[in-house]
């Protein structure tokens, strides 16, 4: 995912992917601020400390983030390429940071009941959605299939046997993107706060938005959801306040092609290996990390409103869905974030 920063009197609009995806601010002299691209998006550090030299901060930030793309970046990341790999059936030894991250992507793909898959890598390459310079196109339906009996999350198994071991049951390729981006910022965060607890701001990586502390220490940031049918990319269609926790959005308008009249997302459904057309075009997710909230945003617009997504407060993801006719659906204690 990718970003634009475009000034605005002080809001901050989120959705979640390339020209979609963007963190519209406008933030006071004293806040210090640093983009790179990382990760496959543009990533940006807003932090501000009385105590430690926030220049400092945003570095030690980003020397975390790059090392958590050096071990989990789809095509070049050690411990993916690792996994990848392996022989079908090989215990393959994971540290301890690999396999929390693995525990969560496995908790939320059993929790959305599949909405979320860690293992379409094969299922993504075909539509052309994995890389900027690939051509996307509608896949061959034969080969479609042959890739879909290449995936499946059940098909991975986290084995504690003295030590942590990841086994695949199947010859399938493992993609941590969708969830390692949104722990390299939780990360990241934690570095800033454990150089100084108070320090306040945000990470933003493409839409993926974790909050360091409220702005001036005591203020919520004040993010603006897109409008997912509105051609100007600085159009709000609802806002969240955040003084703490993590926000993410993903939707049906973030990074797609038209083929023969037809519209194709990149959020593709793991049953059918097709676009999600659940009704859902765009999830909110509010959540206390920005891993948890990015995967289950893309669930969301998988799931759309089955009950399934009913699940997901009790297990700290709060959802806003705006579905095709521009309604709302919101999780029960939503509101809390939009009131101030």
């Amino acid at each position: 995912m990718s970003i634009r920063l475009v000034t605005l009197s002080g809001l901050l609009i989120l959705s979640a992917a390339l020209i979609a995806t963007l963190f519209i601010r406008n933030h006071p002299a004293e806040y210090y601020d640093r983009t790179e691209f990382l990760m496959g998006t543009y990533l940006t550090v807003v932090v501000s400390s009385e105590n430690v030299s926030p220049v400092k901060l945003a570095a030690a930030a980003f020397q975390e983030i790059r090392r958590v793309e050096y071990k989990y970046a789809k095509d070049y990341g050690t411990e993916v390429m690792k996994l990848n790999s392996a022989e079908v059936g090989e215990l393959v030894p994971v540290d301890d940071e690999t396999a929390h991250i693995i525990e969560t992507a496995l908790a939320v793909a059993r929790i959305t009941d599949g909405g979320f898959d860690f293992t379409l890598g094969r299922v993504m390459d075909l539509w052309g959605f994995n890389k900027a310079d690939t051509e996307k196109g509608v896949p061959d339906d034969d080969q479609l299939k042959e890739a879909l009996r290449s995936t499946g999350y059940e098909y991975v198994r986290l084995v504690d046997e003295g030590g942590w071991f990841v086994k695949k049951l199947r010859d399938l390729t493992i993609d941590l993107s969708a969830i390692a981006k949104g722990y390299a910022v939780d990360s990241a965060i934690s570095v800033i706060r454990a150089l100084d607890g108070d320090a306040t701001g945000y990470v933003d990586a493409g839409g993926d938005i974790g909050i360091i502390g409220p702005k001036y220490g005591k203020l919520p940031w004040t993010i603006g959801v897109r409008h997912p049918r509105s051609e100007r990319a600085d159009e709000v269609f609802d806002v969240v306040y955040l003084y703490d926790g993590a926000i993410a959005t993903s939707g049906d308008y973030e990074n797609y092609f038209i083929e023969d009249g037809m519209h194709y997302h990149h959020i593709i459904d793991p049953s059918t290996g097709y676009p999600a057309v659940s009704g859902a075009i765009s999830a909110t997710i509010v959540s206390s990390s920005v891993m948890l909230a990015d995967a289950f945003a893309t669930a969301a617009v998988v799931l759309g409103k089955s009950p399934g997504i009913t699940f997901f407060p009790r297990n700290g993801a709060l959802v806003m869905m705006i579905l095709e006719d521009l309604s709302i659906f919101k999780s029960e204690g939503f509101e809390v974030y939009q009131t101030r």
